[in-house]
């Protein structure tokens, strides 16, 4: 367990020493010789955790998906779905604005990439099954009563949490943080998810 949590340090650390350097020199001119000189690894190492450059890129949205299973037991408990959701996604805005400018950019460059844009559908993805999951259960339990379908709940949720986040990365924040951003705007949604 020690030596597992030692490696996510280390994946942790070169993925924000590598943002890092693309903030200050760009992307493109980024070498993986430089992250790894930066990082005090070597080349063997870095690319134990990352096949390629490109692909550092694409831990941030590995990360949140990571953060989203650990949220979403620590918050299993809670039994208004709303508030559940919300706690869990707070979670992840939390993560993403604890180093906002690193993941900004991480975000803009991957909006560059089709390549990477597709990779990173992955994720999206996951979030989607993974927040359907949550709604699936408070429906049959009895806690979320809506005439919308599962899919198309969790579809809607997905939009405005993303929705926030490129908001927040191309845009001036309207609100003092990102999780107030995205809680304004899922509370207008959720109005029209839930007949309860």
């Amino acid at each position: 367990m020690l030596r597992e949590a030692r490696k996510k340090e280390l994946k942790e650390k070169i993925f924000l020493q590598a943002l890092q350097l693309f903030r200050d020199k760009g992307f493109e001119q980024v070498t993986v010789q430089e992250i790894t000189a930066t990082c005090g690894i070597g080349k063997g190492t870095f690319f134990n955790y990352f096949a390629k450059k490109e692909d550092i890129l694409l831990y941030l949205g590995e990360s949140q998906i990571e953060l989203l299973q650990q949220s979403m037991e620590k918050h299993r408990n809670i039994d208004q779905p709303k508030k559940q959701i919300l706690h869990v996604l707070d979670d992840l805005l939390h993560h993403f604005s604890s180093h906002s400018e690193l993941m900004k950019l991480a975000s803009m460059e991957i909006i560059k990439s089709a390549s990477l844009a597709g990779k990173e559908s992955k994720s999206v993805q996951q979030l989607h099954r993974q927040l359907a999951s949550m709604i699936n259960s408070a429906k049959q339990d009895g806690k979320l009563h809506s005439r919308w379908e599962t899919d198309i709940i969790a579809t809607a949720i997905v939009g405005v949490y993303f929705h926030t986040i490129l908001s927040w990365t191309l845009l001036e924040a309207q609100y003092s943080t990102i999780n107030e951003s995205f809680r304004r705007q899922f509370d207008v949604v959720w109005e029209g998810i839930d007949h309860s």
